[in-house]
């Protein structure tokens, strides 16, 4: 469910989930016991990760992919035990009831329920590589320990295995998680079959949307010492009290001359994420402006091998709608270096739509 549905005793289950190690690590070794030998041999097709900065489109890529039938994704029932969602649905399931979908906290149109796909596998970041995770920033990675990528394979099968009873073929794992732009070379030498897909939107409206989004959530973060412990929680630092940005090569300069109350801020953090998908060269971009004005969904489906499915196809194209632009020229040089690199992303042979 959405934060704002959250009842006293959601979030007393909350601080329980997370309020220390032990209950997840239950949760999972009971997952182990009940689910092991299913787990073992659940079948597992290529996995998909959608990362940007925020902003940029990636929900929407996850909401689009979700609707075939081949893919399996977190969705809000996972929490808060996102760790083991088999164990969880199975103690859970009893007690969940249908909700209808309503706006996300964003503001940006976007409709939610407790069944739509939402990204919490920054939570298993958190637990096995808890040294990249500072006080004011979230380092880069290079590469990843093979116990890691055995956790990560594991919690894919369970999460395949969770969606399986409304699709026997739910086989590909997306995932949502912002966080992954800072270990691009490492997942794909960590999942050497994956498809890695970054969004692509126009970097002055981006840089204007991350603005607007960290001043909501200053405001909520004031409101709501829950909703601070919240993010915090799962991973979620691209905003507001908890902001801690990727440190991308540049990044110091970033923060010692720009405050994240600034415009100029996002641009420069825009800019410092382009150039390291620049060196970096892994994964496929998706041009935002050209996916939500013409035929996208079918391409990206076509160039994830994912087949085509008329009902499925019909249902996410139901979903895109242009990417919001905003009225107004920002001149000066950070606007201007920010375009160029968008353009030369935008031609690069990278884009996959």
């Amino acid at each position: 469910m959405a934060l704002e549905d959250y009842n006293w005793a959601d979030r007393m289950v909350h601080r329980i989930a997370f309020g220390a190690r032990a209950p997840q690590q239950i949760l999972m070794d009971m997952e182990d016991s009940r689910f092991g030998e299913r787990l073992a041999s659940q079948m597992v097709g290529p996995p998909i990760f959608i990362t940007a900065l925020p902003r940029a489109g990636t929900t929407l890529m996850l909401e689009v992919l979700s609707c075939h039938p081949d893919v399996a994704t977190h969705t809000y029932r996972d929490m808060p035990f996102v760790l083991s969602p088999l164990m969880w649905q199975h103690l859970a399931g009893k007690f969940q009831v249908r909700q209808e979908a309503k706006e996300r906290s964003h503001g940006d149109g976007m409709l939610v329920s407790a069944d739509s796909p939402e990204a919490f596998e920054e939570v298993l970041w958190q637990r096995g590589c808890p040294q990249d995770f500072q006080h004011d920033a979230i380092r880069l990675r290079e590469q990843l320990d093979p116990q890691f990528v055995s956790s990560l394979q594991r919690h894919i099968r369970a999460i395949c295995m969770a969606r399986g009873k409304s699709s026997s073929t739910a086989t590909r794992y997306v995932s949502k998680n912002n966080a992954n732009i800072a270990r691009l070379g490492a997942l794909a030498a960590g999942f050497p079959d994956a498809s890695i897909i970054i969004p692509l939107r126009h970097p002055i409206d981006q840089a204007r949307s991350l603005l607007r989004q960290h001043k909501k959530a200053l405001a909520s973060h004031a409101r709501s010492r829950f909703a601070r412990t919240y993010v915090r929680d799962i991973g979620h630092f691209e905003f507001g009290a908890e902001h801690r940005p990727i440190w991308f090569e540049g990044m110091e300069d970033v923060i010692a001359r720009q405050s994240p109350d600034d415009l100029d801020y996002w641009i420069a953090y825009w800019i410092t994420a382009a150039r390291h998908i620049q060196r970096q060269g892994v994964g496929k971009l998706v041009d935002m402006t050209r996916f939500t004005h013409g035929n996208g969904v079918a391409a990206l489906y076509e160039g994830l091998g994912l087949a085509i499915s008329p009902p499925a196809l019909a249902h996410a194209q139901g979903l895109v709608k242009p990417i919001k632009q905003y009225d107004g020229d920002i001149g000066g040089s950070l606007a201007s270096e920010a375009m160029d690199l968008y353009e030369d992303l935008r031609q690069s042979a990278a884009c996959l739509v």
